[in-house]
């Protein structure tokens, strides 16, 4: 019982921080931030009309590389029963009730339910200013809903807020007068 209650706290104390990356051997540094969110089915699916609960990971990862290009990805890893749907490749973003379409980049991947969609760097500032954030996946042809925490916001909102200061370190300073935030 002892070891079930170390592992529980050990694998929890990995998510919702954000974690430095440095890879001398690619010539990549950044950070990255790993979250379980609550995913919940839009449809009542589940046993007596409930709805169905997901297992779900989402890892976002900052990486500026050597040319100075910088990229943010977030992917998306879902737990589910055996299923002949897969994670379809189209993600929603509702930032403060605007919503933003996202596709995803290809994965030939099959076995996981996995999807990586790069954020464009001119969502990086909505994203650190929104109050609320919450996505829209499916799985075949159920929407699920994942709206994070004050927690989780907090951290995806710190997590940006340091890609744009990374991002912005190498670059020269944008005049006081035509700044939007």
């Amino acid at each position: 019982m002892l070891f079930g209650i170390m592992f529980f706290l050990i694998s929890c104390g990995t998510t919702n921080r954000i974690v430095e990356i440095k890879d001398s051997f690619k010539e990549i540094k950044g950070i990255k931030l790993l979250q379980k969110p609550q995913a919940v089915s839009s449809e009542k699916t589940g046993s007596f009309g409930a709805h169905r609960y997901y297992n779900l990971k989402v890892s976002y990862l900052f990486q500026q590389l050597k040319k100075g290009q910088t990229i943010v990805i977030a992917e998306f890893q879902m737990t589910t029963r055996v299923s002949t749907d897969e994670l379809d490749s189209i993600l929603f973003f509702d930032l403060d009730h605007e919503k933003v379409k996202l596709i995803s980049t290809e994965n030939n991947s099959y076995q996981l339910m996995k999807r990586e969609f790069i954020v464009p760097e001119n969502l990086w500032v909505s994203i650190v200013h929104s109050q609320e954030i919450f996505y829209r996946l499916y799985v075949g042809k159920e929407g699920v809903d994942v709206k994070l925490n004050a927690s989780e916001i907090s951290k995806v909102k710190e997590f940006f807020q340091r890609a744009i200061q990374q991002r912005d370190a190498d670059r020269p300073p944008v005049p006081e007068g035509q700044k939007k935030w």
